[in-house]
């Protein structure tokens, strides 16, 4: 992985714990506005595709599929918001995910991986499931919640290689991102209007302003993730793009006023210490 592919997933990292941070802090229900946010994605990324253009024909299949995986995504994110504390939840939705993606990646997709970066790998998943592990013992999260997380965390191991594939067939990574999040949006309007009409024809133009604006923010930290894809393995990227952790445990302590003690910052190093035997290898 060269230096800019590896500081250009760090950008989406942090614009990726940026938007969830948000989808969590903001006023109402966690679930709605996870929503919302994947709405005001679908209109944020309809202009940019007028642009881009429609991807290759080749990852039609690939957009189909990742935008129902994504509907699914968006619903279980915004339960484990409504149910669990930030800092408690997304370390063990993203920190669990990694592993699996490089190792399916490695059965599924053939892509092979040097002793130095699965070392890395391995130190970085285990700094971010550090991070969670501590949530765990200071009581925020529950079996619910827990039940939430892994169910998140498989979707995001589905939607991880489904797109890494369709990026790669698309022959442009932004119009397949673009129309995923574009399709994906669409499917959740119907949600809405099946289970929360109310909100979304109550929204007002304010919120649903800010809904597009982090949609966007969400579409290019997604769509920058999958540029990488085109240019390292999948597997390695997953893993360094989780480093979103950190940046999300500094949100936490900073904005959210959450409590970093002594474990969490261990598991902070942890995370450092395995990004850079990841980069080395």
């Amino acid at each position: 992985m060269s230096l800019d592919v590896f500081a250009i997933i760090l950008v989406a990292a942090f614009l990726h714990a940026s938007w969830n941070a948000i989808a969590k802090a903001g006023k109402g229900d966690p679930l709605v506005q996870a929503n919302r946010i994947a709405v005001g994605s679908a209109v944020a990324a309809v202009p940019a595709l007028l642009v881009s253009g429609l991807p290759d024909a080749a990852s039609s299949l690939h957009v189909v599929g990742s935008a129902l995986i994504h509907v699914a995504y968006f619903v279980l994110i915004g339960l484990a918001y409504r149910y669990a504390d930030y800092s408690a939840i997304y370390p063990l939705v993203r920190g669990s995910a990694p592993l699996f993606t490089t190792l399916l990646a490695m059965l599924l997709l053939g892509e092979a991986l040097t002793p130095m970066t699965w070392a890395g790998i391995g130190v970085l998943c285990g700094g971010i499931l550090g991070l969670g592990i501590d949530a765990i013992r200071r009581g925020g999260l529950n079996a619910r919640s827990l039940t939430i997380a892994a169910l998140t965390a498989g979707i995001v191991v589905s939607y991880t290689l489904v797109d890494g594939v369709g990026a790669r067939l698309s022959g442009h990574s932004s119009a397949y991102v673009l129309s995923m999040m574009a399709l994906t949006g669409a499917l959740m309007v119907l949600v809405m209007m099946a289970f929360q009409r109310e909100a979304l024809f109550s929204t007002p133009a304010s919120l649903w302003g800010k809904s597009i604006a982090v949609g966007a923010v969400a579409n290019v930290s997604y769509g920058t993730a999958l540029w990488a894809m085109t240019k390292a393995p999948i597997g390695l990227v997953g893993a360094v793009r989780e480093t979103s952790v950190l940046f999300a445990a500094l949100i936490a302590m900073v904005a959210l006023k959450e409590r970093f003690g002594v474990a969490r910052w261990a598991a902070a190093l942890m995370i450092v210490t395995g990004l850079g035997l990841t980069k080395a290898g």
